[in-house]
């Protein structure tokens, strides 16, 4: 259990997380590719990972060098994911984890079990400077292969999950936002309980807390260790579990989608709406709405998300594309 300690200054000063966090998506997809848990929506893309990594010495690369340093459970570094980096660019961020200072490196790669007899691992530790583009070299191999082909997926995954997050916001404030997480965490002011691997106590002192909704997370929250490091949660993103991950949408798919009905439907989830709503407001019925929302999921255009007994409907990053083009065009 991790319990997290709130001021009124750290109320303020929560936030979630705009946009993915590329570092935390990769060391979290590492879990998904070594442990392959029987989730459904991670399928595909644990086959099209394998598959691409085997046509190059880069799973042999992932086993030996990126496993030892994220291992199965418990700790993984901090410098893996550097929090004052995350808005910058994929190079400029792989740059500042292969740069850690040789304290860093020393201090955290101390802290893994390194017992079993990981040369690689013992020369990144000396800060070597082999070992340094070794680590560059695989973050860049890794990101090409297992997320960037999948960006699409990750960031609607993400986004979606900040809808449900802002409509918590708007309808309870700050306690309404903590209020949404549960089961994973319990908000009894003023600490957060949070579901976590190891028993911890975070006091954020002033800090804010940064929630992170992650594609590739699944069971419980991840932190940070380091407790002087700016205060991080990051969280599995809700998502809609009879939906497949977004792919690029087929020209028949998006055939699917004239009609006035359809379009003004898919216009009306830029946020979150609930299907009461999206019929009041299209003027239709909710066995019309229900049909068009099935849809607009098949051609990847929309997520639905369920928490607890509200249910929410949201474009992805490709239908929220599709209707800018056509604002665009009208104009």
């Amino acid at each position: 259990m991790l319990r997290i300690h709130f001021t009124t200054e750290d109320l303020l000063k929560t936030r979630v997380a705009t946009s993915p966090d590329p570092m935390w998506e990769l060391v979290l997809s590492v879990f998904r590719l070594r442990r392959r848990l029987a989730v459904a929506r991670y399928e595909p893309w644990y086959r099209q990972v394998r598959a691409d990594a085997s046509r190059s010495d880069l799973l042999q690369r992932i086993r030996l060098m990126l496993m030892p340093m994220i291992p199965a459970s418990g700790y993984f570094p901090d410098f893996l994911t550097p929090e004052n980096r995350r808005h910058e660019g994929i190079e400029s961020i792989i740059e500042s984890v292969a740069g850690s200072p040789r304290s860093v490196l020393r201090g955290q790669l101390d802290l893994l079990d390194r017992g079993r007899g990981s040369t690689w691992l013992e020369r990144l530790r000396e800060a070597d400077p082999a070992a340094r583009e070794d680590l560059r070299r695989l973050l860049r191999d890794y990101h090409r292969i297992a997320l960037a082909p999948h960006w699409n997926a990750i960031r609607s995954t993400v986004e979606a999950d900040r809808a449900i997050r802002a409509r918590a916001l708007l309808d309870g404030g700050v306690h309404g936002l903590l209020n949404s997480y549960r089961p994973l965490m319990r908000w009894a002011p003023p600490v957060l309980h949070v579901r976590y691997s190891v028993d911890q106590t975070l006091h954020l002192d002033g800090r804010g807390l940064l929630l992170t909704p992650s594609h590739f997370g699944q069971g419980p929250a991840n932190s940070l260790a380091d407790p002087a490091l700016p205060p991080v949660l990051v969280y599995p993103a809700g998502y809609d579990k009879a939906v497949v991950p977004v792919a690029p949408v087929a020209v028949r798919a998006l055939g699917r989608l004239m009609g006035g009905t359809r379009a003004s439907i898919l216009i009306a989830t830029g946020t979150a709406t609930t299907s009461g709503e999206l019929a009041r407001r299209v003027g239709v019925s909710a066995a019309t709405v229900s049909h068009h929302l099935s849809a607009l999921r098949a051609a990847g255009l929309l997520s639905t998300l369920q928490r607890g007994e509200l249910i929410l409907h949201t474009r992805t990053s490709t239908g929220s594309a599709l209707v800018n083009a056509a604002h665009t065009a009208g104009t």
